[in-house]
């Protein structure tokens, strides 16, 4: 049985956001898109509730896949977070996604049982991270294995900053717009296996799931987080 992924979609947007500060090229976004497979609203909703974006197949390509379309290398890590909960992260830091540039880090499918296995057998200290999760190095034995996971989760930064009106033109009207009370809203597309968290400040964040497990990435939204009344007619 694959662990919820709920647990660990809001770290990764902390470990993301140190990463930025330490340096992120900003890319102009011109309002017409270019004409390439992989951009980000290029998202292919399959029968089975699985859905494919990026050039790979959620739930089904595996973490090398995805590295062989780019030709990228990837840090690879177990996190285990404060609620004794373990991932496998790939960390592909800032890269050229079809067109754009971004920041990517993916969830892969995994068998919890087997991380904790590989970190009791490991004995590496591990070191803390922002979140106050605790990060994991992991053998080449389990990294040659780790490449083989299938895909779970997506998360992509842009190092270019999207306006409320260019995802509405790109991604459609979302099913639900959650506001808090920083500057944080949260555009939900269910149908897609998509969340955008729309910052004001700029640092918007995209989660792909594929959309038969969009409900678990739904319960990653902080509970303060109100649903935005529709405008009156």
């Amino acid at each position: 049985m694959f662990r919820n992924p709920i647990s660990r979609i809001l770290p990764i947007f902390q470990r993301l956001m140190v990463a930025l500060l330490l340096g992120t090229a900003i890319v102009a976004c011109t309002a017409k898109a270019p004409d390439h497979p992989f951009l980000p609203w290029d998202i292919k909703v399959l029968p089975d509730g699985t859905s494919a974006v990026f050039g790979v197949h959620l739930g089904k390509d595996s973490l090398l896949e995805f590295k062989r379309v780019y030709d990228q290398k990837a840090e690879l890590a177990i996190f285990v977070d404060p609620d004794k909960k373990a991932s496998l992260e790939a960390y592909f830091g800032t890269m050229n996604v079809g067109a754009l540039t971004a920041n990517v880090t993916i969830v892969a499918k995994t068998d919890p049982k087997e991380l904790n296995e590989w970190i009791a057998k490991n004995h590496a200290k591990p070191d803390p991270t922002p979140s106050g999760a605790w990060k994991y190095p992991m053998t080449d034995e389990h990294i040659r294995k780790a490449q083989y996971f299938p895909i779970e989760s997506i998360t992509y930064r842009p190092a270019a900053e999207y306006t409320t009106d260019l995802i509405d033109r790109h991604f459609g009207k979302p099913d639900e717009i959650r506001n808090t009370k920083g500057s944080t809203q949260y555009w939900l597309y269910p149908k897609k296996g998509l969340l955008i968290a729309v910052n004001s400040d700029g640092k918007d964040l995209f989660q792909y799931i594929s959309p038969k497990d969009f409900s678990m990435l739904a319960a990653t939204i902080p509970q303060d987080a109100t649903p935005e009344q529709p405008a009156s007619k």
